[in-house]
């Protein structure tokens, strides 16, 4: 049987973004974003905006019907794509600007032991040893971070990452939503100088974005040895996973060299948990050791 999959129809990128080039449609679509999952009439809408003239509004409104709205005999509703179109206005993805100056954390570097602090700039929060400059860089949008006490900020960041690294482990390209191909691309030499992290690549299908995770992450973000952390009162959507790995025992070790494949190990006194990574980057036998 001939595998089928599903038929999307694109349109011109530019011609469909140039129908949001009016504010009396952005405001037409965030009126029917309040409230959510509710229907509103042609009246409705037009009070809701600022346009004085019916025909005029009537124009606006057709223009984006079929694309970010959909019109039902109930009236007018978002269609997914007006969702994502005003998540993102709300999110401050495109069009607002915010700085965070770095703040201390209570967080030591797994690489030097220096204090640790985070900021936030350009959409990017970035961890930074003070000592050694190694560190993370996490994309996350201005919204993410509205109205979060400076104290709460470092949580916040965390939440977003895991997330973030929940639909890469998943598949999904972190920009495009595509689906990736993933591989195990490095393993550990113990016998190198200044030993580097096993390494996993995410490339997406669509547009070509690529991701990496070290091993480490990828095992840690794992449902079981999430629950692994937790039980042993570490949350792993409060700390950095250099921070988890920090409080407890750690290995991560090449098992074979062809196919390369890499195994990490976690562990407290009284229990560990196992995980290998196959070449193909999949996350295979976990296991829980008393």
């Amino acid at each position: 049987m001939e595998e089928q999959t599903p038929s999307i129809r694109r349109q011109s990128a530019a011609e469909v973004f140039g129908r949001l080039a009016d504010e009396t449609r952005v405001e037409a679509l965030r009126a029917l974003a309040d409230p959510p999952d509710e229907r509103k009439s042609f009246s409705e809408l037009f009070d809701a905006v600022s346009m004085t003239d019916t025909g005029n509004f009537n124009y606006h409104l057709s223009r984006l019907v079929g694309s970010f709205v959909a019109k039902t005999d109930e009236g007018y509703e978002l269609t997914y794509a007006g969702r994502m179109v005003v998540g993102a206005i709300l999110a401050g993805t495109y069009d607002a600007e915010a700085t965070v100056a770095p703040i201390p954390l209570d967080w030591d570097c797994l690489q030097c032991g220096g204090a640790f602090t985070l900021g936030y700039e350009d959409g990017y929060a970035r961890l930074q040893c003070q000592t050694c400059d190694s560190g993370a860089v996490i994309p996350i949008p201005p919204g993410a971070l509205d109205s979060v006490p400076v104290d709460e900020l470092p949580t916040a960041v965390m939440q977003w990452y895991r997330a973030r690294v929940q639909r890469i482990r998943s598949g999904f390209c972190s920009v495009c939503t595509g689906r990736t191909e993933r591989r195990l691309t490095d393993g550990v030499d113990p016998e190198a100088d200044d030993p580097t992290p096993s390494t996993v690549r995410f490339e997406c299908r669509r547009c070509g974005t690529v991701t990496t995770l070290s091993g480490a992450t990828l095992v840690t973000y794992h449902p079981i040895v999430e629950g692994f952390f937790r039980e042993h009162g570490m949350a792993t959507d409060r700390r950095h996973p250099t921070q988890l790995w920090n409080s407890i025992e750690s290995r991560v070790q090449t098992v074979c060299d062809e196919p390369l494949t890499v195994e990490v190990t976690f562990g407290t006194d009284s229990e560990s948990v196992s995980a290998r990574i196959e070449a193909d980057g999949r996350v295979t036998n976990v296991e829980r050791r008393h």
